[in-house]
């Protein structure tokens, strides 16, 4: 009976001496006769009460979304900085582009012209149909606030008045147009107008209007207009006492901006055979990218999804053309406009 108290006693003394883990360190067991240690991050350890997953220190592979879902017939999802392509859809097809041309011509404008310029409105640019400013032949409106009113009010009437006065007449500026396109590389491309209203001989693609914004926005001068939500033009109006100035206040039809983080251009359009067409542009951490969206009636929605993805994927271009679940950013609402 000694002999069996005394070694109940050394075995109680052999169980208290053992070390306790520190509070937080970690949980140690036993798996196919290895000792296994999960610790907790340095962050969590003082939050941790339990045992969670979300404390294990293992590396973990980010989620890979799947191919983004969008109704455009045309589109592409562009890095303006790399031009790497993360998504496309019939890229190269040659499709109408409505007023999305104008994104040429501001560039063909803003490389010509001299913003300081009066230009003096023709009976052309006041006839032309379609989105107007409302000028008048024989007004006078400087060829700066002509360029605010194409790429923000989207107003034929000033891109043709543009276009005659930068191109000495509405062929020379085409001509000016179609060079500016070959010398960017916009092989499946043709315009016939600055405006864009529907012409048999005015085409583009999704993957060449990528190309001519990547180039456009590099301009401060472009990318300060496509971000702009509104300005502030003057029109000079002849009168009994001569000139005297009529202020107009333009705004965008961007519904972008203000709406999704970093949303900083570009350009809409629509006409029938067009349909509606957009191409947008968001800025976050020094990174930005670029949409197009060619004939797709949701084009707001599609906007913010590939622009989404591609914060999300950068350097990832693979993974948009992955089979898999479809994956869809819900930015803001969706609408014609």
């Amino acid at each position: 009976m000694l002999w069996l108290g005394t070694l109940v006693i050394l075995l109680l003394g052999s169980a208290a001496s053992t070390p306790a883990a520190p509070n937080g360190a970690g949980i140690s067991s036993a798996s196919g006769g290895r000792s296994v240690r999960v610790s907790a991050p340095p962050r969590h350890r003082s939050r941790a009460s339990s045992f969670s997953p979300e404390f294990l220190d293992l590396p973990r592979p980010a989620p890979a979304p799947g191919p983004v879902e969008i109704s455009a017939a045309g589109a592409i999802l562009m890095d303006a900085e790399t031009g790497e392509v993360l998504f496309e859809r019939d890229p190269d097809s040659p499709r109408p582009p409505a007023s999305i041309t104008k994104i040429l011509t501001a560039l063909v404008i803003l490389e010509r012209g001299r913003l300081t310029d009066t230009v003096v409105v023709s009976q052309a640019a006041a006839r032309i149909g379609g989105y107007r400013l409302g000028l008048r032949a024989g007004q006078r409106i400087s060829l700066e606030d002509l360029l605010a009113a194409i790429l923000i009010r989207s107003a034929n009437d000033a891109a043709v008045a543009a276009a005659e006065h930068v191109g000495r007449g509405l062929s020379g500026f085409v001509a000016l147009m179609n060079a500016k396109a070959q010398e960017l590389g916009m092989r499946h491309s043709h315009f016939a107008n600055p405006h864009g209203l529907d012409e048999p001989d005015h085409f583009t693609t999704a993957r060449d209007m990528a190309l001519l914004t990547r180039v456009a926005l590099e301009r401060p001068g472009f990318a300060r207009l496509v971000r702009a939500r509104e300005a502030a033009l003057t029109i000079w109006q002849r009168g009994r006492r001569g000139l005297r100035p009529q202020g107009r206040v333009i705004q965008s039809h961007n519904k972008l901006l203000g709406r999704l983080e970093g949303a900083d251009g570009v350009k809409t359009g629509y006409t029938d055979a067009a349909g509606q067409c957009l191409v947008a542009s968001a800025s976050r951490n020094g990174q930005r990218m670029i949409a197009v969206l060619l004939n797709d009636p949701n084009r707001w929605t599609d906007a913010a999804t590939l622009l989404e993805f591609g914060f999300g994927s950068a350097g990832g271009a693979a993974r948009a053309r992955t089979p898999g679940r479809p994956w869809r950013a819900a930015v803001i609402g969706g609408g014609r406009g």
